[in-house]
């Protein structure tokens, strides 16, 4: 007789058997989930399962990995499964008692007709509920970043290469979610008239720290509200907001938004120009130009052409711009906490993305006016990325000078026209943002 078993553990079981072929997360629970009629309770805790294994997968692998006699790869795929979502259960759930973790994934292991692994599953849990990795020793430094951080070996490196002794405390600030930002459309409403409309949907809301900024609390998706489908915000990060405001575009100016998908900092930008002025606004992947164009038209911008255009290749029609935003595309380094998949990056390929960028900068130079502002960001902490990629332009373009920050977040390391935003300093996003002009 098959045993009753959680259709939540179950959900969460089938998206990271699906996840190990190399699907994103977000689109595998989507399509998990999708095709389930459980509850929404049980989805819920499907998602937390799921996203938390991803998160602390490095973790949990080095527990189970000292309780078993033979390679975790080495186990059926669902066992291996079964194994890190009740360890995960155990250690990071308050709400799950470990009697109940353990329990329960013996139990699944059997539904999911792997019952001669039932005892492997009880006795390797109740062991490694046990073990912390904080209190072991290992080979060396970055072997301790990568199993108590969760991420991989290679990225471990990198930010003990980065930070040094400082590199835990930088790892550790991306468990903790940043705040649910949005950005106030002042087309329409200021932040506080948005914060009153949340309030009245059930929401708690106060304005943020930046101008146009709200900071929202709440259950559900915020998306899903009256003033989300009204067009009075969009969801973007405090770090991308700061990214526009100190490009500080003023209506009636010509701006380019060099890579522009999904269109929230477009929309951003229109709105610091009172939606005037002319707005261009590209992206090198063809799918997702529809995503600006959509974001666009919801929150009532029309000054905006949108376009879909390598940012690295010339287009004479961007020449003469007052302001250009290159948020290019980068190695993510700075938003583990919402992209949980980046922890396990190896990193390849990072020279050929260097290069793209210093090819977009170096395009966008040309299409800028004499005294005109150009800002480069990224979601990385990556130096390479950052800092030695403006260093490296400012050397090649002696027409361009480092401008001094129009707004910085506290928390944010400062050099000259570079900031740098680490998650355990500001409580945001790892983000970079330099502001230079062109004399």
């Amino acid at each position: 007789m098959t045993e009753r078993v959680s259709a939540g553990r179950r959900l969460a079981v089938q998206a990271l058997l699906r996840q190990e072929q190399d699907g994103y997360s977000n689109l595998v629970l989507d399509g998990v989930l999708r095709q389930s009629d459980a509850p929404a309770r049980e989805k819920a805790f499907a998602g937390a399962v799921f996203y938390g294994v991803i998160e602390r997968l490095y973790t949990l692998d080095w527990m189970l990995s000292r309780c078993l006699r033979q390679p975790l790869e080495k186990l059926d795929a669902p066992v291996r499964a079964v194994l890190r979502a009740g360890l995960y259960q155990a250690v990071y759930l308050d709400s799950v008692p470990d009697a109940a973790a353990v329990n329960e994934s013996v139990q699944l292991v059997r539904a999911l007709r792997k019952s001669s692994a039932a005892g492997l599953v009880n006795a390797v849990l109740r062991r490694a509920c046990t073990l912390r990795p904080d209190s072991s020793r290992f080979a060396d430094p970055v072997q301790r970043l990568s199993v108590c951080c969760s991420v991989s070996p290679a990225v471990a490196a990198a930010f003990y290469e980065w930070y040094g002794p400082d590199a835990q405390k930088v790892l550790d600030g991306f468990f903790e979610k940043p705040q649910l930002a949005l950005r106030a459309n002042t087309l329409q409403n200021t932040p506080q008239q948005l914060c009153e409309q949340l309030e009245s949907e059930g929401w708690q809301a106060s304005p943020g720290p930046l101008e146009g900024s709200v900071i929202a609390a709440g259950s559900g998706a915020i998306v899903h509200t009256r003033a989300f489908a009204e067009g009075r915000f969009h969801v973007q990060g405090l770090a991308s907001q700061l990214a526009c405001l100190n490009l500080a575009p003023r209506p009636g100016e010509t701006v380019l938004d060099v890579c522009a998908a999904p269109g929230g900092k477009s929309a951003t930008l229109a709105q610091l120009m009172g939606n005037e002025g002319r707005l261009f606004c590209g992206d090198g992947a063809k799918n997702r130009v529809k995503l600006i164009d959509e974001t666009l038209r919801r929150l009532g911008v029309t000054i905006a052409q949108t376009r879909w255009q390598d940012a690295s290749r010339p287009v004479e029609e961007w020449n003469g711009a007052d302001r250009i935003l290159c948020d290019v595309p980068c190695s993510g380094l700075g938003i583990l906490a919402k992209k949980p998949d980046i922890r396990s990056k190896t990193l390849e390929g990072l020279g050929e993305l260097c290069a793209l960028q210093a090819a977009i900068l170096d395009t966008c130079a040309e299409y800028l006016k004499p005294g005109g502002r150009l800002v480069y960001s990224t979601c990385t902490l990556n130096p390479d990325e950052n800092r030695r990629q403006v260093e490296r332009f400012l050397a090649a373009h002696p027409d361009f000078r480092p401008a001094e920050p129009a707004v910085v977040l506290p928390g944010s390391i400062q050099t000259g026209c570079m900031v740098e935003l680490r998650p355990d300093l500001t409580g945001t996003d790892g983000f970079f943002v330099a502001t230079m002009e062109r004399l």
